[in-house]
């Protein structure tokens, strides 16, 4: 009965591991974790994978039946997790092979001006760092409208972006406030694309009656500046709302972070 707890308990671990190995290079990897993880996790995959076959071939140790049941329902879990993310054909559809890399042109041109693209969560990191913005930049951003009673006695709302530092779990919404004069009325959950150019505020405004979004429990909007909206459009929901920026963001080139739609 030892031997076999103890070789169930390698099997499972084993199954972890490759479980793990074949997540960090799937599509889906990005639905759990910001894909600049994936060489950390295919390596502590292979971690459990030595482990669980070194129990395998060599059970010893002391068994625990209590051990072993949590290692099945860990199993359960791991098998039913993300059902939105990993249903169908394409959820462990493996990575598409590495192409020739060409930077997307980080501009749009609207009526002759010339915007760079920065997704909100970008440029809270980059405003909340203190980073100098020229006040001739023009930006265009896509986010989610969030509406509160503070926002709206000042005449803003914030746009926001759900950001996911490291994992799904860690995710919070992060943006700027934007000018609401001369905008038609919008309501929570809009989709916008937003065409304008930073203000700094004299002082902080905090904004605290914000709560989540549709996508993360949590938000936070940038206190120090806001956005004034040249043009706004109304967009459909991005197939995947998340954005992967780390907090050294803000201090880097003002470029595209991952990808043609990534702003």
């Amino acid at each position: 009965m030892k031997r076999l707890l103890l070789a169930l308990d390698g099997a499972f671990v084993f199954g972890l591991g490759l479980y793990m190995l074949l997540l960090s290079q799937a599509e889906a990897y990005g639905a759990f974790m910001n894909p600049k993880f994936r060489p950390l996790t295919a390596a502590a995959a292979v971690g459990f994978c030595l482990v669980g076959a070194a129990f395998l071939l060599r059970p010893h140790g002391k068994a625990d039946v209590l051990r072993t049941l949590c290692f099945a329902m860990l199993a359960v879990l791991a098998l039913h997790a993300g059902s939105g993310s990993l249903k169908g054909s394409t959820g462990f559809a493996a990575k598409p092979p590495a192409e020739v890399r060409t930077d997307p042109d980080p501009h749009v041109v609207r009526n002759g001006d010339s915007f760079l693209k920065s997704n909100p969560a970008r440029l809270f990191l980059l405003l909340q760092t203190g980073q100098a913005v020229p006040s001739d930049q023009g930006y265009v951003t896509r986010g989610i409208v969030k509406r509160s009673a503070q926002l709206d006695r000042i005449g803003k709302f914030a746009l926001l972006r759900g950001n996911m530092v490291c994992c799904l779990a860690d995710a919070i919404a992060m943006g700027i406030m934007v000018s609401a004069e001369g905008l038609p009325a919008l309501r929570d959950g809009d989709w916008l694309v937003v065409f304008g150019r930073v203000r700094l505020l004299p002082d902080p405004s905090p904004i605290t009656d914000l709560g989540g979004t549709g996508e993360v429990p949590f938000s936070m909007v940038c206190d120090k500046a806001f956005l004034v909206a040249e043009a706004v459009e109304k967009m459909e929901r991005p197939r995947f709302p998340y954005v992967f920026e780390l907090p050294q963001s803000g201090k880097g080139p003002l470029r595209l972070t991952g990808g043609e739609d990534d702003f």
